[in-house]
């Protein structure tokens, strides 16, 4: 009975302190504006990954990306699909061989597919699903792809880039070390605020051992903006939201332009580890967190991804 009143109160309190934060977020995006970047770094003739969530991975969602890549009159044959299931491990592992056996420069990754308040489930690989699309996966690939990153740093002679997309839904700051896949207490929110946090503590942990190696790889968090997307559609009270506030929203374009920006604009040249909201570096969320749970958080990381060295090298 205890049990059952103490998770129906830090149901209640997680909500509520949510929806709080989401008002004020909402409230300050409706002030913001979308910062144009000119003489982006030039990338010409390296590669790019980027993660991307799309309803049908092979069918409807991949055609209409090469649609608009012709609209914007760009050569459709500078963009490859590779299919990839963040849900599983073994498809990011696959993912990342087919990317390397491809034997090209990989100047810049972008961890940009996350999902968004969803009911508890485990992946097959047995973590909750958020943690594991949101974070542990790309977590995952970073490792995986690191040293051709850091080979591309080193042959252009000019820095590669992480880019985490993250959220200010981090500021919840909201981390369970023992109990990191939400057994004995999950809430949705919470799940993809601690997803969410979680990329920042790593972007600050992976930026500290680059530097501590001279690794030419420059890495970045950001809260892209609270954007209208089809993440809104998944529920009713989501969708009440845009019914109600939407018009504060940014569009998804407008969220691109902020990715854009911290993986291209040459202002964040000589800056690393730290995190943009709407195209400024601004105080991260991990101020909230104890410096210690950061390490304690990386090691928990590798241990269950089974890694025992971050990036082979």
């Amino acid at each position: 009975m205890m049990d059952t009143l103490r998770s129906i109160c830090f149901q209640l309190f997680f909500t509520v302190k949510m929806s709080f934060l989401s008002i004020k977020h909402f409230l300050e995006e409706a002030c913001r504006t979308v910062k144009p970047f000119n003489d982006p770094v030039n990338r010409q003739g390296e590669y790019a990954v980027i993660t991307v969530i799309a309803g049908c991975r092979d069918g409807r969602s991949k055609q209409q990306l090469f649609d608009k890549l012709e609209e914007a009159g760009l050569p459709t044959d500078s963009v490859e699909w590779i299919n990839l299931d963040l849900s599983s491990l073994d498809s990011v592992r696959d993912f990342a061989k087919i990317v390397l056996d491809k034997n090209v420069p990989i100047s810049l990754l972008i961890n940009n597919a996350a999902i968004m308040f969803t009911p508890y489930a485990l992946t097959k690989d047995g973590f909750e699903q958020q943690f594991a699309v949101n974070y542990l996966a790309h977590f995952l690939l970073t490792h995986l792809l690191l040293p051709r990153l850091i080979e591309a740093g080193e042959k252009n002679q000019k820095p590669s880039r992480i880019v985490n997309v993250s959220s200010d839904s981090s500021f919840l700051g909201y981390l369970t070390l023992d109990d990191l896949q939400a057994k004995s207490f999950y809430n949705k929110f919470c799940a993809y605020a601690q997803s969410k946090l979680a990329q920042v503590l790593f972007t600050e942990m992976l930026d500290t051992q680059l530097i501590q190696n001279n690794h030419p790889v420059k890495i970045y968090a950001l809260h892209p903006g609270v954007i209208r997307s089809n993440w809104y559609n998944d529920a009713w009270h989501l969708r009440i939201s845009i019914l109600l506030v939407g018009f504060l929203f940014k569009t998804e374009r407008e969220g691109a332009q902020r990715v854009l920006y911290t993986a291209l604009s040459p202002e964040l040249e000589n800056s690393s580890g730290v995190f943009l909201t709407d195209c400024k570096i601004t105080r991260p969320p991990t101020a909230l967190v104890c410096p210690t749970e950061r390490v304690k958080l990386w090691n928990a990381t590798c241990q269950l991804l089974n890694i025992k060295q971050f990036g082979n090298c």
